[in-house]
C-alpha cells in the first residue's frame, strides 16, 4: 500500500474518529506546544493525471485557507520560527502555536500562497534550495512523473546493476514505477554519478534537465521581494536538494554552508533556520542534526511526523513537522494537532529527535 492511499484512508477514517471525540483522547499527552507545517506547493485543482507523490506534496488555494481558518477558529497563534525558537528557549510559550513552512522555492509559493498568507496576517518561512533561483536544479520527481504518466515503459542502462526496465501500461504500474525509479535515485544516489543516472534515466541532456525548472521555480528577484516583508522568513535548504545521509562530511558541510552564504549574499538578510532534504530517519539523523548546530542555525526542520513538546528545547536542530497535503481535511487536522496521528504512526513514542 502506498502512502498515499494510507492517506486516503485516514482523511475516510476521520471523520468518524473526530465526531466521536476520540482524538481528545490524546490531547493531554501528545498535542504538545503546537505544530509546524510543511508545505510544498499551492496550485488550483487540475483535470490531470498525476502520481499520488505529487498529490501529497500540492494543496490548492482554497486548502490553504481551510487549514488557516482551522488554526483561527481552534485559538492557535501564528508565530514565525524565530519566535517558535525563542518560546521553546524561554520556556514560555503561553498559548498553542502553529508555524507555516514552505519547501524547496516554487514559484507558486509568491503568486499563489504569498497573497492568501498575507491577507491573513500569517507569518510563514520558505526554505530555498539555492539550485532553484540559480536555474541549476533538476526537479527529477516532476520529470519522473511525467515519464510514467507518458510512457508505457521506461528502459535503462545504468552502474553495476545493468538494465532495468519498468512497465507502465496501467494506473497500478504507474505508481509503482514512480516509486522505484524514485527510491533507485536515491538509495543509489553518488554526486559524481547523479547527472548520469538522470540523463540515463530520462534521455535527456544536461540543459533539458535544467530547462525543465523553468516556470516552476522562484527567481532571486522573487525571493528578494518575499524576503522584504516582515512576515517572510528566508530559510535554506541546501543547494542541490540531496539525501544528505549519502554524502561525505565535507559534502555535508558545504550543501549546507554554501546554500545559507548564497542565500545572504542575495537577500542581505541572516539565514538562520534549515531544512533537510526529504528529511525521513533515513536522510537525515545525528550526524545531519549535529552538522547544523555546529553550523549555529538556530533551527532544523524534518519532515517526520510529529507535535513540538518542551523537550525541543533543547533539540532545536531536528524539529518534527506536520505534512499538509491534498487529503489533509478539517477532521485530519483534529487527529494530527491533537497528536493522535503522530501517536499511531510512531507506537505511542514522542518524536524528539528520533
Amino acid at each position: 500500500m502506498n502512502s498515499y492511499t494510507k492517506k486516503k484512508i485516514i482523511s475516510a477514517v476521520a471523520p468518524v474518529l473526530s465526531g466521536l471525540g476520540i482524538h481528545k483522547l490524546f490531547a493531554p499527552g501528545y498535542a504538545g506546544l503546537g505544530q509546524i507545517l510543511t508545505f510544498h506547493r499551492v496550485r488550483p485543482d487540475q483535470d490531470e493525471e498525476r502520481i499520488h507523490n505529487h498529490l501529497s506534496l500540492e494543496i490548492s488555494p482554497q486548502q490553504l485557507e481551510a487549514t488557516i481558518h482551522f488554526y483561527k477558529k481552534e485559538g492557535y497563534a501564528f508565530l514565525s520560527l524565530d519566535e517558535v525558537f525563542e518560546a521553546l528557549k524561554k520556556g514560555n510559550a503561553k498559548t498553542k502555536f502553529v508555524a507555516f513552512t514552505f519547501d524547496d522555492g516554487y514559484l507558486d509559493n509568491y503568486t499563489v500562497a504569498y497573497p492568501i498568507l498575507r491577507a491573513h496576517n500569517i507569518p510563514f518561512t520558505i526554505y530555498i534550495t539555492t539550485n532553484f533561483p540559480d536555474y541549476r536544479a533538476i526537479l527529477w520527481w516532476y520529470i519522473l512523473e511525467k515519464a510514467v504518466i507518458e510512457k508505457d515503459v521506461i528502459e535503462f542502462t545504468f552502474g553495476p546493476s545493468g538494465d532495468y526496465r519498468f512497465s507502465c501500461k496501467n494506473r497500478t504500474e504507474k505508481e509503482a514505477t514512480f516509486d522505484a525509479i524514485r527510491s533507485l535515485i536515491n538509495q543509489s544516489f553518488q554526486i559524481n554519478d547523479h547527472k548520469e543516472l538522470l540523463k540515463n534515466i530520462f534521455d535527456k541532456t544536461e540543459d533539458q534537465l535544467y530547462d525543465y525548472s523553468k516556470g516552476l521555480v522562484l527567481s532571486w528577484d522573487d525571493i528578494r521581494t518575499l524576503n522584504a516583508d516582515p512576515l517572510c522568513t528566508i530559510g535554506a535548504h541546501t543547494v542541490n536538494h540531496f539525501p544528505l545521509s549519502q554524502l561525505s562530511e565535507k559534502q555535508l558541510q558545504d550543501e549546507i554552508e554554501i546554500s545559507r552564504q548564497l542565500i545572504e549574499e542575495q537577500i542581505a538578510t541572516s539565514v538562520q533556520h534549515f531544512a533537510y532534504p526529504f528529511g525521513k530517519v533515513s536522510e537525515a539523523s545525528w550526524r545531519e542534526f549535529e552538522m547544523v548546530k555546529k553550523l549555529g542555525f538556530k533551527t532544523g526542520v524534518t519532515t517526520r511526523i510529529g507535535n513540538v513538546f518542551p523537550a525541543h528545547q533543547h533539540q532545536t536542530a531536528c524539529l518534527p513537522r506536520i505534512s499538509v497535503n491534498r487529503v489533509t481535511t478539517k477532521d485530519v487536522l483534529y487527529l494530527q494537532s491533537s497528536g493522535m496521528l503522530p501517536f499511531i504512526v510512531h507506537r505511542g513514542k514522542k518524536v524528539i529527535t528520533h
